[in-house]
């Protein structure tokens, strides 16, 4: 219960909850009711449940979360700064991206990033998940829904070395993302896969997002240089801090 929570937008209402894990309301009510009760999570009336505070000390104890909060959190601080915007940290995890780092725009938030973290969202959906589907090799891709995107397009992104949204996962909220590297001879790659060892892989995303009134398309290319380099900054040390196997860290719930 609490890992389906965890993934979804917060708060959220008890029929949404019952229908992501498969149980009824009555089911699903109950083993809520226990969870806050504990401390594990927050009822909020009808606006539904939030992952709470216990949960929340409990995460920060276990795996690789506060150094990896340690060495990312002063970049993506500094990059806000220097744009003035709104600016997420996604991991590759499998077919999906999960958000683990959110710091808001200096000036107020368009969205509050930190009630995002942990949601999952598929990688073909949105800037951040684009370019990280854009260093992937076509045999990880093969097995994914690629949801209509054609491998032209995915070259052209790696070849931009960008990839930019209109509104597309917050209404009103553009973003341009740019992507967290490593080369595949740091990475564990099956003797069947379709990559060369010095080819680059995507462990994740970096995202500069604002309000379309403030941060659009003309405005992209101030942000452009501080974003491309923070990701420089923090390669090495994703690469250094998660390991061979970003996305089983993630899946494993380590993050």
């Amino acid at each position: 219960m609490l890992e389906t929570l965890a993934g979804m937008r917060q708060p959220a209402p008890l029929r949404a909850i019952a229908g992501r894990v498969g149980l009824s309301e009555s089911q699903t009510f109950r083993i809520l009711r226990e969870l806050e009760r504990s401390g594990y999570l927050d009822h909020l009336g009808r606006s539904g449940y939030r992952v709470a505070g216990r949960s929340v000390a409990l995460a920060a104890l276990i795996g690789p979360r506060p150094a990896l909060l340690r060495a990312v959190q002063p970049v993506v601080s500094r990059l806000a700064h220097l744009t003035g915007e709104a600016v997420v940290l996604h991991l590759r995890s499998g077919e999906m991206r999960v958000l683990v780092l959110g710091v808001p725009a200096p000036s107020g938030p368009v969205l509050d990033p930190e009630g995002l973290l942990g949601e999952r969202s598929p990688l073909a959906v949105g800037s951040s998940g684009r370019i990280i589907l854009a260093y992937l090799t076509e045999s990880e891709r093969a097995a994914m829904d690629l949801a209509g995107i054609t491998a032209a397009r995915l070259a052209a992104i790696r070849e931009r070395g960008y990839d930019t949204s209109f509104g597309e996962n917050h209404p009103g909220v553009n973003g341009i993302s740019a992507p967290l590297l490593v080369h595949r001879a740091d990475t564990r790659h099956s003797a069947g896969d379709d990559a060369r060892p010095n080819e680059l892989t995507a462990l994740g995303a970096i995202t500069v997002a604002g309000p379309s009134t403030r941060l659009a398309e003309a405005d992209f290319p101030r942000v452009l240089a501080p974003l491309l380099g923070a990701c420089r900054d923090l390669n090495p040390r994703l690469a250094s801090l998660l390991g061979p196997q970003p996305g089983r860290t993630v899946q494993a719930l380590d993050l």
